[in-house]
Protein backbone atom coordinates (compact mmCIF):
# COMPACT_ATOMS: atom_id res chain seq x y z
CA UNK A 1 0.00 0.00 0.00
CA UNK A 2 1.71 3.14 -0.69
CA UNK A 3 0.79 5.60 2.16
CA UNK A 4 2.19 8.78 0.55
CA UNK A 5 -0.12 8.46 -2.58
CA UNK A 6 -3.07 7.82 -0.64
CA UNK A 7 -2.25 11.10 1.40
CA UNK A 8 -1.96 13.10 -1.59
CA UNK A 9 -5.06 11.76 -2.99
CA UNK A 10 -7.24 12.72 0.08
CA UNK A 11 -5.77 16.10 -0.10
CA UNK A 12 -6.53 16.78 -3.47
CA UNK A 13 -10.19 15.44 -2.61
CA UNK A 14 -10.90 17.84 0.52
CA UNK A 15 -9.22 20.77 -1.82
CA UNK A 16 -11.86 19.86 -4.62
CA UNK A 17 -14.50 19.23 -2.07
CA UNK A 18 -14.00 22.80 -0.30
CA UNK A 19 -14.09 24.41 -4.21
CA UNK A 20 -17.64 23.33 -4.94
CA UNK A 21 -18.31 24.43 -1.41
CA UNK A 22 -17.56 27.27 -2.35
CA UNK A 23 -18.52 27.33 -5.35
CA UNK A 24 -22.37 27.09 -4.48
CA UNK A 25 -21.63 29.72 -1.97
CA UNK A 26 -20.96 32.17 -4.34
CA UNK A 27 -24.18 31.79 -5.81
CA UNK A 28 -22.64 32.56 -9.87
CA UNK A 29 -21.42 36.29 -8.88
CA UNK A 30 -18.68 36.65 -11.64
CA UNK A 31 -16.64 39.68 -9.89
CA UNK A 32 -16.96 37.88 -6.72
CA UNK A 33 -15.36 34.23 -8.13
CA UNK A 34 -12.17 36.31 -9.01
CA UNK A 35 -11.49 38.78 -6.12
CA UNK A 36 -14.00 37.25 -3.05
CA UNK A 37 -13.40 40.93 -1.80
CA UNK A 38 -14.23 42.10 1.89
CA UNK A 39 -14.33 38.26 3.37
CA UNK A 40 -11.16 38.18 5.04
CA UNK A 41 -9.90 38.76 8.72
CA UNK A 42 -6.26 39.13 9.55
CA UNK A 43 -5.27 35.58 9.95
CA UNK A 44 -6.70 34.28 6.32
CA UNK A 45 -5.13 37.07 4.91
CA UNK A 46 -2.14 36.41 6.09
CA UNK A 47 -2.14 32.92 5.41
CA UNK A 48 -2.72 33.69 2.20
CA UNK A 49 -0.02 36.07 1.29
CA UNK A 50 2.27 33.62 3.01
CA UNK A 51 0.69 30.50 1.00
CA UNK A 52 1.29 32.25 -2.18
CA UNK A 53 5.13 33.30 -1.22
CA UNK A 54 5.75 29.77 -0.20
CA UNK A 55 6.13 28.25 -3.16
CA UNK A 56 8.43 25.14 -5.04
CA UNK A 57 11.72 27.84 -4.90
CA UNK A 58 10.65 28.70 -1.52
CA UNK A 59 10.81 25.08 -0.21
CA UNK A 60 12.44 22.31 -2.03
CA UNK A 61 14.32 25.13 -4.27
CA UNK A 62 15.81 26.02 -1.10
CA UNK A 63 16.70 22.76 0.40
CA UNK A 64 18.61 22.07 -3.47
CA UNK A 65 20.31 25.72 -3.18
CA UNK A 66 21.55 24.87 0.62
CA UNK A 67 24.00 22.73 -1.04
CA UNK A 68 26.23 25.57 -2.48
CA UNK A 69 24.79 28.90 -0.61
CA UNK A 70 24.47 26.77 2.62
CA UNK A 71 21.75 28.22 5.62
CA UNK A 72 22.26 31.52 3.53
CA UNK A 73 19.77 29.76 0.96
CA UNK A 74 16.97 30.55 3.33
CA UNK A 75 17.23 34.51 2.80
CA UNK A 76 15.35 33.76 -0.76
CA UNK A 77 11.44 33.54 1.88
CA UNK A 78 13.29 36.80 4.06
CA UNK A 79 13.21 38.51 1.40
CA UNK A 80 9.23 37.82 -0.03
CA UNK A 81 8.83 38.46 3.68
CA UNK A 82 10.40 41.77 3.70
CA UNK A 83 8.40 42.83 0.18
CA UNK A 84 5.50 42.05 1.81
CA UNK A 85 6.41 44.01 4.41
CA UNK A 86 6.83 47.20 2.22
CA UNK A 87 3.75 46.53 0.14
CA UNK A 88 1.44 46.62 3.81
CA UNK A 89 3.10 50.04 4.06
CA UNK A 90 3.30 51.72 0.45
CA UNK A 91 0.59 50.20 -1.62
CA UNK A 92 -2.20 48.06 0.30
CA UNK A 93 -4.30 50.65 1.72
CA UNK A 94 -3.77 53.01 -1.67
CA UNK A 95 -4.67 50.06 -3.69
CA UNK A 96 -8.00 49.39 -1.58
CA UNK A 97 -8.81 53.24 -1.50
CA UNK A 98 -8.46 53.47 -5.44
CA UNK A 99 -11.48 52.34 -6.63
CA UNK A 100 -10.03 49.48 -8.77
CA UNK A 101 -9.35 45.54 -8.70
CA UNK A 102 -6.72 45.48 -11.43
CA UNK A 103 -3.27 46.83 -11.06
CA UNK A 104 -3.77 47.53 -14.63
CA UNK A 105 -6.92 50.04 -14.36
CA UNK A 106 -5.03 51.98 -11.56
CA UNK A 107 -1.76 52.75 -14.00
CA UNK A 108 -3.94 53.27 -16.71
CA UNK A 109 -6.08 55.70 -14.56
CA UNK A 110 -2.77 57.35 -13.01
CA UNK A 111 -0.83 57.30 -15.93
CA UNK A 112 -2.82 56.38 -19.95
CA UNK A 113 -4.17 53.81 -21.78
CA UNK A 114 -0.66 52.92 -23.53
CA UNK A 115 0.85 52.67 -19.95
CA UNK A 116 -2.16 50.05 -19.04
CA UNK A 117 -1.50 48.28 -22.17
CA UNK A 118 2.05 47.90 -21.56
CA UNK A 119 0.91 47.06 -17.46
CA UNK A 120 -1.31 44.39 -19.34
CA UNK A 121 1.19 42.23 -21.31
CA UNK A 122 3.47 42.45 -18.51
CA UNK A 123 1.19 41.32 -16.30
CA UNK A 124 0.19 38.66 -17.93
CA UNK A 125 3.96 37.38 -19.35
CA UNK A 126 4.88 37.88 -15.41
CA UNK A 127 2.59 35.87 -14.16
CA UNK A 128 1.96 33.08 -16.61
CA UNK A 129 5.87 31.91 -16.29
CA UNK A 130 5.54 31.85 -12.57
CA UNK A 131 2.14 29.47 -13.05
CA UNK A 132 4.29 27.47 -15.56
CA UNK A 133 7.55 27.10 -13.32
CA UNK A 134 5.03 25.96 -10.41
CA UNK A 135 3.42 22.57 -12.58
CA UNK A 136 7.41 21.93 -13.42
CA UNK A 137 8.09 22.48 -9.31
CA UNK A 138 5.13 20.19 -8.72
CA UNK A 139 6.18 17.97 -11.28
CA UNK A 140 9.74 17.22 -9.91
CA UNK A 141 8.09 17.00 -7.03
CA UNK A 142 5.82 13.89 -7.33
CA UNK A 143 8.44 12.63 -9.52
CA UNK A 144 11.29 12.41 -6.48
CA UNK A 145 8.93 11.36 -4.15
CA UNK A 146 6.35 8.96 -5.91
CA UNK A 147 9.03 7.74 -8.97
CA UNK A 148 7.01 4.45 -8.97
CA UNK A 149 3.89 6.53 -9.77
CA UNK A 150 4.80 9.46 -11.64
CA UNK A 151 8.10 10.64 -14.17
CA UNK A 152 8.46 14.28 -14.37
CA UNK A 153 6.24 15.04 -17.59
CA UNK A 154 3.13 12.98 -15.85
CA UNK A 155 3.78 14.95 -12.08
CA UNK A 156 3.74 17.99 -14.14
CA UNK A 157 0.24 17.33 -15.91
CA UNK A 158 -1.34 16.21 -12.88
CA UNK A 159 -0.28 19.33 -10.99
CA UNK A 160 -1.06 21.28 -13.41
CA UNK A 161 -4.87 19.44 -13.53
CA UNK A 162 -5.32 19.48 -9.77
CA UNK A 163 -3.99 23.30 -9.48
CA UNK A 164 -5.93 24.43 -12.22
CA UNK A 165 -9.26 22.49 -10.69
CA UNK A 166 -8.94 23.79 -7.51
CA UNK A 167 -9.11 27.64 -8.58
CA UNK A 168 -11.67 26.97 -11.46
CA UNK A 169 -13.94 24.84 -9.17
CA UNK A 170 -14.05 27.56 -6.40
CA UNK A 171 -12.20 30.99 -7.23
CA UNK A 172 -10.48 32.84 -4.64
CA UNK A 173 -12.79 32.03 -2.04
CA UNK A 174 -11.59 28.72 -2.09
CA UNK A 175 -7.74 29.55 -3.23
CA UNK A 176 -7.80 31.67 0.31
CA UNK A 177 -9.86 29.33 2.50
CA UNK A 178 -7.78 26.48 1.28
CA UNK A 179 -4.36 27.92 2.40
CA UNK A 180 -5.29 27.70 6.17
CA UNK A 181 -4.70 23.82 5.39
CA UNK A 182 -2.12 24.18 3.10
CA UNK A 183 0.11 26.21 5.91
CA UNK A 184 -0.28 24.08 8.30
CA UNK A 185 0.15 21.31 6.57
CA UNK A 186 3.30 22.93 5.43
CA UNK A 187 4.52 23.63 9.05
CA UNK A 188 3.35 20.30 10.25
CA UNK A 189 5.25 18.38 7.40
CA UNK A 190 8.38 20.70 7.46
CA UNK A 191 8.77 20.33 11.06
CA UNK A 192 7.87 16.91 11.95
CA UNK A 193 10.32 16.22 8.95
CA UNK A 194 12.95 18.16 9.81
CA UNK A 195 12.64 16.82 13.72
CA UNK A 196 13.01 13.24 12.27
CA UNK A 197 15.86 14.16 10.02
CA UNK A 198 18.01 16.41 12.60
CA UNK A 199 17.70 14.34 15.91
CA UNK A 200 16.61 10.64 14.66
CA UNK A 201 18.80 10.29 11.91
CA UNK A 202 21.82 12.24 12.85
CA UNK A 203 21.13 15.03 10.63
CA UNK A 204 22.04 17.84 13.08
CA UNK A 205 25.51 16.02 14.21
CA UNK A 206 26.33 15.39 10.39
CA UNK A 207 25.93 18.93 9.07
CA UNK A 208 27.81 20.27 12.04
CA UNK A 209 30.59 18.11 11.50
CA UNK A 210 30.41 18.51 7.34
CA UNK A 211 30.06 22.55 8.16
CA UNK A 212 33.33 22.27 10.22
CA UNK A 213 35.35 20.49 8.09
CA UNK A 214 34.18 22.04 4.78
CA UNK A 215 36.66 24.65 2.99
CA UNK A 216 34.32 25.38 0.26
CA UNK A 217 30.79 26.24 1.27
CA UNK A 218 30.09 28.51 4.57
CA UNK A 219 26.79 25.89 5.50
CA UNK A 220 26.21 27.23 8.45
CA UNK A 221 26.84 31.20 7.54
CA UNK A 222 23.56 33.78 7.77
CA UNK A 223 25.37 35.85 4.88
CA UNK A 224 28.73 34.21 3.77
CA UNK A 225 27.39 31.64 1.20
CA UNK A 226 24.77 33.91 -0.88
CA UNK A 227 26.81 37.14 -0.26
CA UNK A 228 25.25 40.53 0.67
CA UNK A 229 24.93 41.53 -2.76
CA UNK A 230 22.56 38.51 -3.87
CA UNK A 231 20.44 39.16 -0.95
CA UNK A 232 20.09 42.44 -1.56
CA UNK A 233 19.08 41.91 -5.00
CA UNK A 234 16.45 39.26 -3.88
CA UNK A 235 14.77 42.26 -1.70
CA UNK A 236 14.89 44.54 -4.63
CA UNK A 237 13.22 41.44 -7.08
CA UNK A 238 10.79 40.38 -4.36
CA UNK A 239 9.69 44.23 -3.54
CA UNK A 240 9.25 44.47 -7.23
CA UNK A 241 7.01 41.46 -7.13
CA UNK A 242 4.80 42.81 -3.97
CA UNK A 243 4.13 45.84 -4.62
CA UNK A 244 2.80 45.67 -8.16
CA UNK A 245 1.59 42.06 -9.40
CA UNK A 246 -1.87 41.42 -9.61
CA UNK A 247 -1.90 37.95 -8.14
CA UNK A 248 -0.52 39.62 -5.15
CA UNK A 249 -1.75 42.54 -4.69
CA UNK A 250 -5.41 41.26 -4.70
CA UNK A 251 -5.09 39.45 -2.01
CA UNK A 252 -5.26 43.10 -0.19
CA UNK A 253 -8.73 43.33 -1.52
CA UNK A 254 -9.74 39.77 -0.26
CA UNK A 255 -9.91 41.86 3.26
CA UNK A 256 -12.98 42.68 5.26
CA UNK A 257 -11.12 46.46 6.12
CA UNK A 258 -7.64 48.26 6.10
CA UNK A 259 -6.42 47.10 9.39
CA UNK A 260 -7.36 43.47 8.61
CA UNK A 261 -4.83 43.92 5.17
CA UNK A 262 -2.57 45.79 6.41
CA UNK A 263 -1.76 43.50 9.52
CA UNK A 264 -2.30 40.43 7.33
CA UNK A 265 0.39 41.16 5.13
CA UNK A 266 2.58 41.21 8.31
CA UNK A 267 1.76 38.30 10.04
CA UNK A 268 1.77 36.44 6.84
CA UNK A 269 5.16 37.88 6.42
CA UNK A 270 6.50 36.35 9.31
CA UNK A 271 5.01 33.07 8.16
CA UNK A 272 7.20 33.26 5.41
CA UNK A 273 10.50 33.31 7.45
CA UNK A 274 11.31 30.06 9.11
CA UNK A 275 10.69 27.46 6.39
CA UNK A 276 13.15 28.96 4.67
CA UNK A 277 16.15 28.08 6.75
CA UNK A 278 14.33 25.03 8.19
CA UNK A 279 14.59 23.94 4.29
CA UNK A 280 17.97 25.01 3.92
CA UNK A 281 18.84 22.90 7.34
CA UNK A 282 17.21 20.18 5.63
CA UNK A 283 18.88 20.62 2.29
CA UNK A 284 22.37 20.86 4.30
CA UNK A 285 21.89 17.72 6.32
CA UNK A 286 20.86 15.67 3.20
CA UNK A 287 23.64 16.29 1.55
CA UNK A 288 25.93 15.30 4.72
CA UNK A 289 23.82 12.29 5.31
CA UNK A 290 24.10 10.92 1.78
CA UNK A 291 27.54 12.37 0.67
CA UNK A 292 28.18 12.94 -3.39
CA UNK A 293 24.64 12.80 -3.64
CA UNK A 294 23.06 15.19 -6.58
CA UNK A 295 21.48 18.17 -4.94
CA UNK A 296 18.02 17.27 -7.03
CA UNK A 297 17.89 14.24 -5.34
CA UNK A 298 19.11 14.50 -1.57
CA UNK A 299 16.25 15.76 0.15
CA UNK A 300 13.37 13.15 -1.54
CA UNK A 301 15.91 10.49 -0.59
CA UNK A 302 15.77 11.66 2.90
CA UNK A 303 11.91 12.27 2.74
CA UNK A 304 11.45 8.50 1.65
CA UNK A 305 13.43 6.93 4.29
CA UNK A 306 11.01 8.99 7.32
CA UNK A 307 7.86 6.59 8.29
CA UNK A 308 5.71 6.19 5.00
CA UNK A 309 2.54 8.81 6.85
CA UNK A 310 5.29 11.39 7.45
CA UNK A 311 7.04 10.65 4.57
CA UNK A 312 3.44 11.32 2.90
CA UNK A 313 2.69 14.67 5.14
CA UNK A 314 6.06 16.02 3.80
CA UNK A 315 5.19 15.60 0.25
CA UNK A 316 1.66 17.07 0.41
CA UNK A 317 3.00 19.40 2.49
CA UNK A 318 5.79 20.89 -0.49
CA UNK A 319 3.32 19.75 -2.93
CA UNK A 320 0.82 21.70 -1.19
CA UNK A 321 3.49 25.06 -1.61
CA UNK A 322 3.53 24.46 -4.82
CA UNK A 323 -0.19 24.48 -5.46
CA UNK A 324 -0.81 27.94 -3.06
CA UNK A 325 1.52 29.81 -5.43
CA UNK A 326 0.07 28.67 -8.56
CA UNK A 327 -3.68 28.91 -7.40
CA UNK A 328 -3.25 32.46 -6.31
CA UNK A 329 -1.27 33.23 -9.61
CA UNK A 330 -3.81 31.79 -11.85
CA UNK A 331 -6.35 33.70 -10.07
CA UNK A 332 -4.44 37.34 -10.42
CA UNK A 333 -3.99 36.01 -14.26
CA UNK A 334 -7.61 35.52 -14.70
CA UNK A 335 -8.42 38.45 -13.24
CA UNK A 336 -5.96 40.79 -15.25
CA UNK A 337 -7.47 38.89 -18.61
CA UNK A 338 -10.90 39.17 -17.59
CA UNK A 339 -11.01 42.89 -16.63
CA UNK A 340 -8.36 44.21 -18.56
CA UNK A 341 -9.12 42.50 -21.50
CA UNK A 342 -12.28 40.47 -21.92
CA UNK A 343 -14.66 42.77 -20.35
CA UNK A 344 -13.57 46.32 -22.03
CA UNK A 345 -14.08 44.93 -25.59
CA UNK A 346 -17.44 44.72 -27.78
CA UNK A 347 -18.09 40.90 -26.75
CA UNK A 348 -17.01 41.56 -23.06
CA UNK A 349 -19.58 43.89 -22.61
CA UNK A 350 -22.56 41.99 -24.51
CA UNK A 351 -21.75 38.75 -21.80
CA UNK A 352 -21.50 40.78 -18.36
CA UNK A 353 -24.66 38.85 -17.19
CA UNK A 354 -22.33 35.45 -17.95
CA UNK A 355 -19.59 36.83 -16.25
CA UNK A 356 -19.76 34.04 -13.58
CA UNK A 357 -19.51 31.06 -16.50
CA UNK A 358 -16.74 33.19 -18.50
CA UNK A 359 -13.98 33.81 -15.64
CA UNK A 360 -14.47 29.90 -14.78
CA UNK A 361 -13.71 29.51 -18.99
CA UNK A 362 -10.82 32.45 -18.71
CA UNK A 363 -9.14 30.11 -15.55
CA UNK A 364 -9.53 26.81 -17.61
CA UNK A 365 -7.93 28.63 -20.58
CA UNK A 366 -4.86 30.46 -18.65
CA UNK A 367 -4.19 27.29 -17.49
CA UNK A 368 -4.14 25.39 -20.25
CA UNK A 369 -1.70 28.00 -21.82
CA UNK A 370 0.30 27.40 -18.61
CA UNK A 371 0.67 24.16 -19.29
CA UNK A 372 1.72 24.52 -22.62
CA UNK A 373 4.87 27.11 -21.54
CA UNK A 374 6.13 24.79 -18.83
CA UNK A 375 7.23 22.45 -21.57
CA UNK A 376 9.61 25.67 -22.68
CA UNK A 377 10.84 26.58 -19.49
CA UNK A 378 14.58 25.39 -17.84
CA UNK A 379 16.06 25.91 -14.90
CA UNK A 380 13.54 26.96 -12.02
CA UNK A 381 14.86 29.41 -9.89
CA UNK A 382 16.66 30.67 -12.79
CA UNK A 383 14.10 31.53 -15.17
CA UNK A 384 11.57 32.47 -12.26
CA UNK A 385 14.44 35.47 -11.19
CA UNK A 386 14.56 36.82 -14.62
CA UNK A 387 10.52 36.51 -14.79
CA UNK A 388 9.72 38.68 -11.33
CA UNK A 389 12.74 40.65 -12.27
CA UNK A 390 10.31 42.79 -14.53
CA UNK A 391 8.31 43.19 -11.22
CA UNK A 392 10.68 45.77 -10.20
CA UNK A 393 9.76 47.90 -13.45
CA UNK A 394 6.18 47.28 -12.67
CA UNK A 395 6.83 48.21 -9.18
CA UNK A 396 8.33 51.69 -9.72
CA UNK A 397 5.54 52.71 -11.86
CA UNK A 398 2.89 51.62 -9.33
CA UNK A 399 5.03 52.87 -6.25
CA UNK A 400 5.77 56.24 -8.28
CA UNK A 401 2.36 56.85 -9.40
CA UNK A 402 0.96 56.79 -6.02
CA UNK A 403 3.84 57.95 -3.79
CA UNK A 404 5.62 60.71 -6.25
CA UNK A 405 2.45 61.68 -8.46
CA UNK A 406 3.46 64.99 -8.68
CA UNK A 407 6.76 63.80 -10.04
CA UNK A 408 5.92 61.37 -12.20
CA UNK A 409 5.77 61.94 -15.93
CA UNK A 410 2.66 60.63 -17.75
CA UNK A 411 4.68 58.83 -20.19
CA UNK A 412 7.21 57.48 -17.62
CA UNK A 413 5.10 54.66 -16.99
CA UNK A 414 4.71 53.15 -20.69
CA UNK A 415 8.97 53.74 -20.78
CA UNK A 416 9.49 52.14 -18.15
CA UNK A 417 7.39 48.85 -18.41
CA UNK A 418 8.51 48.66 -22.12
CA UNK A 419 12.66 49.27 -20.38
CA UNK A 420 12.09 46.04 -18.01
CA UNK A 421 10.99 43.65 -20.97
CA UNK A 422 13.99 45.02 -22.90
CA UNK A 423 16.36 44.07 -19.74
CA UNK A 424 14.83 40.61 -19.54
CA UNK A 425 15.36 40.09 -22.76
CA UNK A 426 19.17 41.66 -22.61
CA UNK A 427 19.97 39.71 -19.50
CA UNK A 428 18.90 36.50 -21.31
CA UNK A 429 20.41 36.91 -24.98
CA UNK A 430 23.20 39.68 -25.30
CA UNK A 431 26.33 38.23 -24.42
CA UNK A 432 28.88 39.62 -21.62
CA UNK A 433 25.95 41.02 -20.05
CA UNK A 434 25.98 38.88 -16.93
CA UNK A 435 29.55 39.96 -16.45
CA UNK A 436 28.93 43.34 -15.83
CA UNK A 437 25.61 43.24 -13.40
CA UNK A 438 26.32 40.34 -10.53
CA UNK A 439 22.37 40.15 -10.51
CA UNK A 440 19.46 40.44 -12.53
CA UNK A 441 18.07 42.88 -10.36
CA UNK A 442 20.71 45.20 -10.28
CA UNK A 443 20.30 45.43 -14.01
CA UNK A 444 16.27 45.79 -13.70
CA UNK A 445 16.28 48.22 -11.14
CA UNK A 446 19.20 51.15 -12.71
CA UNK A 447 17.47 50.34 -16.24
CA UNK A 448 13.90 50.95 -15.41
CA UNK A 449 14.70 53.35 -12.25
CA UNK A 450 16.88 55.32 -14.83
CA UNK A 451 14.23 55.45 -17.16
CA UNK A 452 11.39 56.76 -14.92
CA UNK A 453 13.15 59.48 -13.62
CA UNK A 454 14.77 60.71 -16.72
CA UNK A 455 11.61 60.37 -18.38
CA UNK A 456 9.46 62.33 -15.55
CA UNK A 457 12.27 64.87 -15.73
CA UNK A 458 11.23 66.07 -18.99
CA UNK A 459 7.76 64.93 -18.93
CA UNK A 460 6.07 68.08 -18.18
CA UNK A 461 2.34 66.49 -18.02
CA UNK A 462 2.44 64.96 -14.36
CA UNK A 463 0.26 61.93 -13.08
CA UNK A 464 -1.15 64.15 -10.86
CA UNK A 465 -2.24 67.25 -13.83
CA UNK A 466 -5.50 65.33 -14.48
CA UNK A 467 -6.21 63.47 -12.15
CA UNK A 468 -6.12 65.40 -8.80
CA UNK A 469 -9.89 63.97 -8.15
CA UNK A 470 -8.67 59.98 -8.13
CA UNK A 471 -5.12 60.93 -6.16
CA UNK A 472 -7.08 62.76 -3.23
CA UNK A 473 -9.00 59.24 -2.84
CA UNK A 474 -5.67 56.93 -3.75
CA UNK A 475 -3.33 58.54 -1.61
CA UNK A 476 -5.88 58.92 1.14
CA UNK A 477 -4.47 56.85 4.32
Amino acid sequence: MNIPLIIVILYVAFLLGLGIFMSKKEKKDGENFLLYKGKNGTWITAVTIAGLAIGGASTIGIAQNAFVAGLSAGWYNVAWAFGAIIASFLVVKRFRHSGHNTVTGLVQDLFDKKTGVMMTIAMILIQCTIIALQYIAGGSILASLLPDIFNINTGTFFSFLIFMLVAFVGGMGSVSLSNIINISLIYFGIIVASIMVFFNQGGWDAAMQMASTSTDVPYLSFTDGMGIPAIIAWMVVMCGNTNSIQGVIQIGLTSKDDKSAVNGFRLGALMMIPIGFLCAMLGISSKALIPGVDATLALPMIILSLPPVIAGLTLSALWAADMSTACSMLIGCSTTVSQDIFFKTSMGQRYKDKAFAINKAIILIVGILTYILSSQLGSILNAMKVCLSMAIGTSIVVLGGLCLSKFAGKNAGFWTILVSVLSAGAWLFVPGIQNVFSDVGYLMLLTTGVTFIVVSLFDKNKVSSKNDLTQQKIASN
